[in-house]
């Protein structure tokens, strides 16, 4: 499910299984040549059902979307190479 934060902003609740936090948000920014997901969620089929949902019902198409993962925790990060594409660009934040 999607909800709308901002006009061209929108949240998908991405659930957590077995994970005290229950859920992340996912973002997507909707432009009008490409968009941006921040954070994806965990690499596992309840994430991706949850992730495909969403998008289905925002109609993002992948092949005009890039990808934001905020930092290197599984439940941010691990469905980006699922959902990447071979014309996205993945951008990672990296403290060093």
């Amino acid at each position: 499910m999607s909800q709308e934060v901002l006009p061209n902003l929108f949240r998908i609740e991405i659930p957590l299984p077995k994970n005290p936090l229950k859920a992340i948000n996912s973002y997507v920014i909707k432009g009008t040549e490409r968009n941006l997901m921040i954070d994806t969620g965990m690499y596992r089929e309840e994430c991706m059902k949850a992730m495909e949902a969403g998008l289905h019902e925002l109609s993002v198409d992948l092949n005009v979307t890039d990808f934001f993962i905020t930092h290197m925790h599984a439940d941010h990060i691990g469905l980006v190479s699922s959902l990447a594409t071979a014309d996205s660009k993945v951008y990672f934040n990296v403290t060093l």
